[in-house]
Order: structure tokens, then C-alpha cells, then sequence
């Protein structure tokens, strides 16, 4: 069955700026898409996972194998035959799995853990104990016997280059090579305290990671080691090469991590003892004293003590191609990579903890192959994978495949109800594609969140079948019988905010005679006003809108009213204005359906007093029947229109004195001229103008005395008086 495609759709904004203004209608709807490899990648895939190429499909079936117990998991190997041994810690025991999923013991080392696992070219499996640093030989029945003595604490990685068994040690960090049993030297001595990984490539080279500084080398057939990359991390904690030459290597820091101390596996407790002597086959260079160590074992140390929210980790994966330099593919800040697969067909796969995820991973792309409910993807062997922090053993199956997948949290800002949920996909015969939902108001989900509403098939066209909430997630499950999986490329959940009052941010009134005004282009400041609004008894500045931003002008006897307002939901915002005398509690409509950010007007039509001014915002036109509206009142603002008055008081020559007195509004400026002069100003006899009533006195020189005599004055509201006199 083919899904029908997803329908498209676009949320739309809306907003209003002082510099312009856009009418749009708000959307009703929004959209949220999942249609890309980290879209998807964010979520949790169980038996479905996400492709390079940004789709959904069923991963092959995987089996857990019971009877799997050990406290820790260290290592593990894959024959030919399907079998597959692990080594584990706290009893020293390797196991053997067989491909029928029984478990049993295969082997019981002296030494309480089995740290590395190899397969010889003779059909052996190799294992090496710690703490002590000895390789023995198991041979088909599960006997043990003493194979080299590497002389150090631990044993952390075996590998087969032909016939020669190579070994990383701990404590101190070397590389040994061993021809045959009991014949071998140290070929590199790392300044780091552990040699933590080693890989053969199969051309003859051994790459190898060490702990401390995080370094890859590489050792030739003649045994010289060469650095290759300085990662700058701590730990070097996996390698793995595929038959296309390309070598990977994963590199990994932990926060909770002493220098020098492995961070991607649980430490042995190592004997209290001096350091023993230098392994056979090297000289006397190796005599110097070494310090004693001694770790405590519990259970395997995933995650130290840390803020929450924060893992301590971060992890790459470098990946080395011939006549390129090193370059990192994938990273994570809260992630670890504790092991690689083989790598094949040009990607390689990674697990990771403390969110138990397996990767793919590309030289261009990555997804996430699938999640695992324990925490730490320790092993990948082949077509089997280990897990610590609960340790457990999983196997690919053949057979039918059901997988789930569950998408990230989505956040719709706030609570939202949901409609349609749509899916670009197929779904061939004999599988199935159903999905659930839930909904909650915490960013994660908890107990208060609803329950998962109950699966329904993709092909019925489903609506998001949840209660109202700000959090959305979706569930798929993938059933199959055969070898076609469902593929699903694009999921679209659509939502609709319920609709939020508006804000007013900012509302105030300029001061006396301040307006704005557009114009688009330049001119005076001289403004002539429109005629009379036909609605009402205030005239306006009403301009043709222009693009350009609005000028502060000066307009005798005009006020203006300026705001900022928004909508959370982007709706376009339409505005009124009513105003009030304070004494009294009705209000009258100023002006309706303003989209500008001020309004400048005329206030010659209202009697002097004070006067309250209210801003009403509404989102009504884009939320019809549902619109919603916030108020704003500024203080009481005082409209003064009426000039001063000047009274000339005293009868002497000279100085001549003036008396000014405004009903409303305090004096600001009083000036004379003679003559048509210039203006003179002159301050008030108590030295500061600042009252509704003041005294002022003029000094005329002689030679003005007798001449035409002009004083004028004006108040805070910018009315102005003038008076003439002949100057006695």
C-alpha cells in the first residue's frame, strides 16, 4: 500500500514594527515536520531503524539470550561456526553462546576478569586475565594454558595480524608482540599508562588507541609504532577498518576520569604488589620503579556523579582514508563510544552510553540503527551485541521483525490542540504501520502526561488522537512478515496554539506638541494638518504610509499616544484608543482599527484638564470568535492649550517688571526684544523658572529706552503670550 504524500502547509506571522507595518492573517494551523536523519535520529528507535537517507525502516530482528548474568561484560569474539565467546568479570568465566542461544561456561580463569577475547588462525580463542597482564590459550575443550606473561597489570586488547598474537597493556602502556607461546617482546612503550585498543587492519598493520592523551598509532609488520592522529581527548576506545582500507577510530573524554585512568570500561582490583620485571625480550631499560595501583571493583562505571542534564561525555569518530588527512565524522558532547563494529559497505557501526544507542556511521552521514533500554552499548561482535549497566547478550534473527519507534518531545510553545497526523511512506503486503500518541505540559514525560492512545493504522488517515497539551509525541510500530519492512520518509503532525492575549509591552504619551509622522522623502517641519475626522471631533496627521521611518515633528497643540505591542502567536494586533477626563469613569473612543504604532492628534478640541488615555490591543481579526484583547491606561496626562498671561506690575523706570501666570502649566520661558530685535531671555527673579506663576525684570540699556518693547512667554505645554509696550 502506498501512503498518500503529506500535505504541505506554512505558518504564517504577523508584526508590528514602528518602521512598518505588514497586515497578514494569522495561520490557524502549524506543521510539525519529521522528514531528515536528525529529525529522526532524535528519538528512540527499538527494531526500527533510521537510514543515511532520512527514512524509517525495520532493522533485522534481535533477540536477547537469556541466561547471560555476568556483573560485568568485557569483551567478545565471533567464530566461524556462529559461536560466540565472551569474556566477563568478577568470576574470571568466558562464556560460549552457541547460535541456538544456550549459554554455558566455556572456561574459568584464575585471575576474576576476562578484559580482551582474540581468535586464533588455529581455531583458538584466546583470553586474557587481569589484574596480572597473562594471554592463555583455551583450547576446543576449555583448557587454559599459560600462552605469555606480558609482566603488566592489565591486558586490554588482543588481536591476530597472521600468525602473531599483538597485546595492549595497562599499567604500564605497551604493545607486545608474540611469535608463539611463551616468545615475545614489548614493541612500543606509550607515555600513556594504558594502551586501551588494538586493531588488525589485514594488510599487516596494527593500529592501536592509547588512554591518557588519546593517541593513534600504527605499527608495521616490522613492529614500529608510528603516531598517526593526537585526538585530544583522553582515551582512544575503539578501532575497526573495513575491506575498502578505510580505518576508524572512536575517541572519547569523560569528565569523572582521573588522568591517565581508562574511562571506557570498569577496572579489575589489580594485586597489591612492587612492580614485577621487565617481560622477557627487553633490556634493562625497563627497571626503573613503577607505582603501585590498586581500583576498587563494582558495578561498571557508566556515568560518575554530575549535574543532571549532563552526561560528562564527549566522543568522535575519526575516520583515516588513504592520502587524506584524519577528519572527524561524528560527534556527541553527551555521548560515549565504547565500541565499533566491522566496518563495511563504507560505514561502521558505534555503541554508545549512557543512552544506549547504536549508530551508523558513514564517512558523510549517520543515523541511529537502534536503542537499547540498558544504557551502555558495550560490544559489537559480528551480528551480536553486548550491553553493560545492566549487562545483557542480544543476537540477529531471522523471522518475522516488529519494531516501535518514538519520536523526540515536541515543544508547540504552549498548549495546543492537534488535528491531522500524515505519513509519506510505503507499506508493502503482509506489514503493517500503526501509530499512537500522548501529550503532556512537562518538557519530559512523566507520569502526569496522558497515556499512549491506542495504536491505529497509517493507512486510516489518523488525527492525533490526544488530549491538549503543550508537549506532543508520536509512536510508530512496524510489523512484518517477510523481508519488506514499511518505509516511512516524511510525518507531519499538525497543531494549533490555543490563541494568546496580546502583550502591551510599552504605553505612553509624548510631550506637548511632539508627533510622528511619515513621509517619503525629505521637507520642513512646517506641517499642515488634514481636515477634521469625519467620525469624530479630533482632527489628525494623517499622511499616505511610506516605507521610510516615522520623523518626530512639532505640531502646536497636538499630542502623541506611541506603544509597543505583540502577540505570542504572531497575530496581526489591531489597536484602539479612548480617553477619559479623571473625574470621570466613562470612557469615549479616540480612535479604532489602528495598525501604526502611535497616533498623533489634535487636543484643541478638549477643554484644559487632565485626561486618562487607554490602548485596547486585539487579535480578534486574525482568531475569529476566539480573539482576545489586553488594556493599557497611561497616567494622567495634562492637556494645556491656553497661553499665559502677562501683566506688567510696578511703575518705575527702570528695572520694568512683568508678572507671568499660566492656569495649568508651569513657565518655562520668558524673552524681550526692542526694537524687532533679537529675542533676549531672561530668568525669574527667584533664579529658577519652575512654577505656574513668576516674576521677571529687564534691565534696558539707555539706549533702548523709548523703543518698541515686545515680551513674550511661554509654558511646559508650549502655548505662548505676547505683549508689546513703548519702553518708558
Amino acid at each position: 500500500m502506498k501512503v498518500p504524500p503529506v500535505f504541505r502547509a506554512t505558518a504564517l506571522f504577523a508584526a508590528a514594527l514602528v518602521s512598518s507595518v505588514v497586515a497578514a492573517r494569522a495561520a490557524t494551523a502549524k506543521i510539525w515536520t519529521s522528514d531528515s536523519t536528525a529529525d529522526f535520529s532524535a528519538g528512540e528507535a527499538r527494531g526500527i531503524a533510521v537510514t543515511v537517507n532520512g527514512e524509517l525502516v525495520l532493522s533485522r530482528a534481535l533477540e536477547r539470550v537469556e541466561g547471560v548474568g555476568e556483573a560485568v561484560l568485557y569483551d567478545a569474539v565471533t567464530a566461524r561456526d556462529g559461536v560466540v565467546f565472551v569474556g566477563t568479570g568478577q568470576a574470571g568465566r568466558v562464556l560460549r553462546v552457541s547460535p541456538a542461544g544456550k549459554v554455558e561456561t566455556f572456561a574459568t580463569l584464575t585471575e576474576k576478569q576476562v578484559t580482551a577475547l582474540a581468535l586464533g588462525p588455529d581455531g583458538a580463542v584466546y583470553a586474557a586475565g587481569s589484574p596480572g597482564g597473562k594471554v592463555y590459550r583455551l583450547d576446543s575443550g576449555g583448557k587454559a594454558s599459560l600462552y605469555y606473561d606480558t609482566k603488566a597489570q592489565y591486558v586490554w586488547s588482543l588481536a591476530f595480524s597472521g600468525p602473531v598474537l599483538f597485546a595492549a597493556t595497562g599499567l604500564p602502556g605497551e604493545i607486545h608482540r608474540v611469535e608463539a607461546a611463551g616468545r615475545g617482546k614489548r614493541v612500543h612503550a606509550s607515555s600513556d599508562a594504558h594502551v586501551r585498543t588494538l586493531h588488525a587492519a589485514g594488510n599487516g598493520e596494527v593500529w592501536a588507541g592509547t588512554s591518557g592523551t588519546g593517541l593513534v598509532l600504527r605499527i608495521d609488520s616490522s613492529g614500529k609504532a608510528t603516531t598517526v592522529y593526537a585526538s585530544g581527548k583522553t582515551e582512544v576506545t575503539a578501532i575497526a577498518s573495513g575491506p575498502d582500507g578505510r580505518v576508524w577510530a572512536a575517541v572519547s573524554s569523560s569528565e569523572g576520569t582521573s588522568a591517565g585512568e581508562p574511562v571506557s570500561a570498569p577496572l579489575p582490583q589489580p594485586p597489591r604488589s612492587p612492580r614485577p620485571s621487565a617481560p622477557a625480550g627487553e633490556g634493562g631499560d625497563d627497571k626503573e620503579k613503577k607505582p603501585e595501583v590498586t581500583v576498587t571493583v563494582g558495578a561498571p562505571r557508566l556515568a560518575p556523579s554530575r549535574p543532571a542534564g549532563r552526561s560528562g561525555y564527549s566522543s568522535e569518530v575519526v575516520l583515516f582514508e588513504k592520502g587524506e588527512p584524519p577528519r572527524t565524522v561524528w560527534s556527541s558532547s553527551e555521548e560515549m563510544v565504547f565500541d565499533l563494529g566491522d566496518a563495511e559497505a563504507g560505514s561502521v557501526l558505534a555503541g554508545t552510553g549512557p543512552k544506549g544507542r547504536l549508530y551508523r556511521i558513514s564517512r558523510d552521514t549517520w543515523s541511529l540503527d537502534r536503542t537499547f533500554d540498558e544504557k551502555q552499548v558495550s560490544i559489537i561482535a559480528g551480528e551480536s551485541i553486548a550491553t553493560n549497566a545492566a549487562s545483557a547478550f542480544y543476537r540477529m534473527r531471522e523471522g518475522e521483525r516488529t519494531g516501535e519507534y518514538v519520536s523526540a518531545v515536541k515543544d508547540t510553545g504552549r498548549t495546543s490542540t492537534f488535528g491531522a497526523f500524515r505519513v509519506e511512506g510505503d507499506v508493502p503486503s503482509g506489514s503493517r504501520l500503526e501509530v499512537a500518541f500522548r501529550t503532556g505540559e512537562s518538557a519530559a514525560p512523566d507520569s502526569t502526561w496522558s497515556d499512549w492512545s491506542a495504536f491505529q493504522p497509517i493507512g486510516d488517515r489518523p488525527k492525533i488522537v490526544a488530549p491538549p497539551g503543550r508537549f506532543l509525541q508520536w509512536k510508530v510500530r512496524m510489523t512484518s512478515r517477510g523481508s519488506a519492512s514499511p518505509v516511512i520518509r516524511r510525518v507531519e503532525a499538525a497543531y494549533r496554539n490555543r490563541n494568546a492575549a496580546p502583550v502591551i509591552e510599552a504605553f505612553f504619551a509624548m510631550g506637548p506638541s511632539e508627533v510622528f509622522a511619515r513621509s517619503g522623502g525629505g521637507g520642513s517641519n512646517v506641517f499642515e494638518t488634514t481636515a477634521p475626522d469625519e467620525k469624530g471631533i479630533f482632527t489628525s496627521l494623517e499622511e499616505p504610509k511610506a516605507e521610510s521611518a516615522p520623523r518626530k515633528l512639532s505640531r502646536k497643540a497636538y499630542r502623541t499616544l506611541t506603544w509597543k505591542t505583540s502577540d505570542p502567536d504572531g497575530d496581526v494586533v489591531i489597536d484602539l484608543l479612548e480617553f477619559r477626563p479623571v473625574s470621570s469613569s466613562r470612557w469615549i473612543p479616540l480612535k479604532s482599527d489602528i495598525r501604526e504604532t502611535f497616533y498623533s492628534f489634535d487636543t484643541s478640541s478638549l477643554p484644559d484638564g487632565e485626561y486618562v488615555f487607554r490602548l485596547t490591543a486585539s487579535d480578534a481579526e486574525a482568531n475569529p470568535g476566539e480573539g482576545k484583547s489586553a488594556s493599557r491606561e497611561t497616567s494622567p496626562v495634562s492637556i494645556d492649550n491656553t497661553p499665559p498671561v502677562i501683566r506688567r506690575i510696578g511703575t518705575g523706570k527702570s528695572p520694568l517688571r512683568f508678572e507671568v501666570e499660566d492656569a495649568a502649566s508651569p513657565l518655562t520661558e520668558f524673552e524681550y526684544s526692542v526694537n524687532a530685535r533679537e529675542w533676549v531671555r531672561v530668568e525669574p527673579d527667584d533664579g529658577l523658572s519652575d512654577s505656574r506663576k513668576e516674576t521677571y525684570s529687564i534691565d534696558l540699556a539707555p539706549a533702548d529706552r523709548s523703543g518698541y518693547l515686545l515680551v513674550r512667554a511661554t509654558d511646559a505645554s508650549h502655548n505662548v503670550a505676547a505683549a508689546s509696550f513703548s519702553a518708558p
